[in-house]
């Protein structure tokens, strides 16, 4: 949306002022919060209708989303205001609640490069209004049909490996998307991933109220259902939108499959690794029991490698065997043929030396001494015969060197898992720091450059990611101190616990925070966290009929007591 200062049709979209508007939404050219300019529909679900946006204060396009589910209200022509069902006010309110609080709770996570940025929330004209930044790029959806349909998963991984950080974050602050698909994440021009199109609960399950918007192929079995939704249903999404990436084909929609009616990547790709294959199917189980249940999860198991298949030993037995053999037979011949020429030879001479007239005593000594060659000579060659082939196999094998290999890459992998690998050819020196683009416990810098021929013991220097530098508060409702500081640990929030007289937990609960729900906490600088549980208030005990009656008087004025009773009796 930009200025127009000539008539007729824009030359950049096309639209033009004379292009007729659906009557149930906003007029073009309105004016919203006494900033906004509206301009034409670009969508709308059961929740309600998304418009392109100009801000006139800062001169900048943005997007901007108008809560009007047509089932509960309606708007009549020309007009901005709503009118609400009377049938349907109550519910009218409480999903426009929980719309503005979703959208807020988005606008404290700003900070976050993947996500679309919330920049304004306000009410108005009866119901509420959300502006989102301007996103400069095209749909994954898009993306991947200007890219054959499909792309590596080196090209993925690439892609994914900080957009699956930033949904763990959001998922942190107690937000499920429930519609992520390629329609719902966007390629800036910068080729980042952003995540867009987040909606209430009721806008994303069936059976509610309002017309759901489910994305075919990519929306998990319990949004079909009654099922609870949570991150196993972000999990599902995620999977899905990885298995179209891969293959250039959307999964079977989850209500139509069965237990066998999905292939695997693999085996439409045969270029996608088996691991990652494999890990892809677990998130896209049907049962929300046997999927991988968070987006944390599903980054160690889909970054994990395998370990390199060894050979079957049966094979490398039975090879050794027919080799062995082979050396046996040849060398039994050339055994054979020695010996009979060597014991050949031996005649010879003793039949030369006879023939000669040597001397009896030289004769024999000849005799003697031939008969000791041909006998040593035998025992040599039976001391080389193929009986003892372990000589034999010593001598095949070459002298020892100094062992060289290749560098890995270590970027996005585990450091757990690649020291346990490697840690018998490489010494590994980590060093943790924060890191907004890689995952807890993910390698992102190493001292030693991939593919360089390096001794094996060598050290490498590698950098490991201790997390963002920024997460949101997650939300402590109904939780215990224990098991709130255990998520706390986690996230690496430094905390100090107080407890405060309340009623608005369970006693022993956690009631609030120093820090909002949702709001992002500093734990690179070490910001600390109180965390407040209760310690409810004794319950009032109501005086009895005795406590609350009216004493006596005597004609004196002085009440009447049980001292006095007692003091009266000693009198009598």
């Amino acid at each position: 949306m930009n200025d127009k200062t000539y008539d007729g049709p824009c030359k950049l979209c096309g639209y033009s002022d004379t292009t007729p508007c659906i009557p149930t939404y906003l007029a073009p050219k309105t004016f919203l919060s006494e900033r906004y300019i509206v301009g034409k529909v670009i969508s709308y679900n059961g929740e309600g209708a998304v418009y392109i946006g100009y801000d006139t204060a800062v001169g900048a396009k943005v997007t901007i989303k108008e809560f009007m589910p047509d089932t509960l209200c309606s708007r009549k022509k020309g007009e901005t205001e709503i009118t609400v069902d009377h049938s349907a006010a109550a519910l009218y309110k409480t999903y426009m609640s929980e719309f503005i609080d979703l959208n807020r709770t988005l606008m404290k996570l700003r900070g976050m490069s993947h996500v679309q940025t919330v920049l304004d929330v306000f009410c108005e004209n009866n119901t509420a209004y959300v502006v989102f930044e301007y996103i400069n790029g095209i749909s994954l959806k898009t993306y991947l049909a200007n890219s054959s349909g499909e792309i590596s998963w080196e090209q993925a991984k690439e892609l994914f490996s900080p957009f699956f950080t930033t949904l763990s974050l959001v998922h942190s602050a107690g937000i499920i998307h429930r519609g992520i698909s390629p329609s719902t994440i966007f390629v800036t021009d910068k080729l980042e991933l952003k995540l867009s199109g987040f909606a209430i609960c009721a806008a994303r399950t069936t059976g509610t109220e309002i017309p759901c918007e489910m994305f075919a192929g990519f929306a998990a079995p319990e949004q079909y259902t009654n099922e609870i939704n949570g991150t196993w249903t972000d999990v599902y999404g995620i999977s899905a939108v990885l298995y179209r990436c891969l293959t250039g084909c959307t999964p079977t929609e989850a209500i139509a499959r069965n237990g066998t009616s999905l292939m695997e990547p693999m085996m439409i790709n045969r270029n996608v690794p088996a691991n990652i294959s494999a890990v892809i199917m677990e998130g896209l189980d049907i049962s929300p029991e046997s999927r991988i249940r968070t987006i944390t999860e599903f980054v160690d198991r889909l970054f994990t490698q395998p370990k390199p298949a060894e050979p079957a030993p049966a094979e490398k037995a039975k090879l050794t065997r027919r080799e062995q053999k082979q050396r046996r037979e040849r060398n039994k011949t050339i055994a054979v043929m020695v010996i009979a020429g060597l014991v050949v030879a031996a005649f010879i001479v003793v039949f030369v030396m006879t023939l000669n007239g040597a001397f009896s005593g030289r004769g024999q000594g000849a005799e003697s001494t031939a008969e000791a060659t041909v006998q040593a000579t035998a025992e040599t060659v039976e001391t080389s015969a193929p009986e003892d082939t372990s000589a034999a196999t010593s001598r095949q094998e070459p002298t020892s060197v100094a062992d060289t290999i290749r560098m890995p890459d270590f970027s996005g992998r585990s450091y757990d898992f690649e020291t346990e690998r490697y840690g018998s050819t490489f010494t590994f020196v980590p060093t943790y720091e924060y890191s907004d683009t890689y995952a807890s416990g993910m390698m992102y810098d190493q001292s030693i450059d991939p593919g360089k021929e390096v001794t094996a013991g060598v050290t490498v220097a590698v950098k490991v990611s201790k997390g963002p530098s920024r997460v949101p508060l997650p939300d402590y409702t109904g939780q215990s101190p224990d098991k709130y500081i255990a998520e706390l640990s986690k996230l690496n929030i430094k905390y100090s616990v107080e407890t405060e007289r309340s009623n608005e937990a369970e006693d022993g609960y956690v009631f609030k925070c120093s820090v909002e729900i949702g709001d992002l906490v500093d734990v690179e600088n070490g910001q600390e966290v109180i965390v407040y549980c209760a310690e409810n208030y004794p319950p009032t005990v109501e005086p009895t009929a005795e406590e609350t009656s009216e004493p006596w008087y005597t004609g004196e004025g002085i009440p009447v007591t049980e001292e006095y009773i007692t003091q009266e009796d000693e009198e009598n």
